[in-house]
This record gives C-alpha cells, sequence and structure tokens, in this order.
C-alpha cells in the first residue's frame, strides 16, 4: 500500500482551480476553536495533519478534490478526535 498522496489542487466554490494549501486548514480549525474557546497550537496541529492524511486517502493524487468535499473531511477529523464544539464552529 503506499503512503497517503498529496492533493496538490482544489476546486473553488468559485469553480476556478487552485493550488491546495494546508495552512489554509490550519487557518480554519484554528478560527473555529478559538471561536468556542479553544487556543491550543498543538491540537490544531495535530487535527491539521490528521485531516491532510485523511484527505490524501479519501483522493486520487491526480484527484481535484472541491473545497466542500475538503470541509467534510475536515469535519469528520474534528469528530473523530472529538472535537464538536469545533466542528459545529468549523
Amino acid at each position: 500500500m503506499q503512503d497517503s498522496a498529496l492533493i496538490t489542487q482544489i476546486v473553488k466554490r468559485s469553480g476556478d482551480i487552485a493550488a491546495f494549501d494546508q495552512n489554509k486548514i490550519a487557518q480554519a480549525i484554528t478560527k473555529a476553536a478559538q471561536s468556542v474557546g479553544v487556543r491550543d497550537d498543538a491540537l490544531t496541529n495535530k487535527l491539521t495533519t490528521e485531516a491532510v492524511a485523511a484527505l490524501g486517502e479519501k483522493f486520487h493524487e491526480r484527484s481535484i478534490p472541491a473545497v466542500e468535499e475538503v470541509q467534510d473531511v475536515v469535519e469528520e477529523v474534528l469528530i473523530q478526535n472529538r472535537q464538536i464544539k469545533i466542528a459545529k464552529a468549523y
């Protein structure tokens, strides 16, 4: 079995294709966490890493997932980590 493929592109809501940037996932998780009073860089880094790994497992390396698909995977990771408040804020 091969390692998780790294997603390199994403389909934005406008339909444009942009470079995939995992920092945007980290920023979104951080904002959601802060909005519910959680300020834990180690946790947000762990959740971001898990979300990127889950994306790599779910999508083929030549796939270009839509923003909504990425958000769904991030929400699944948040819920799996029992970060329900953050998932709802996300």
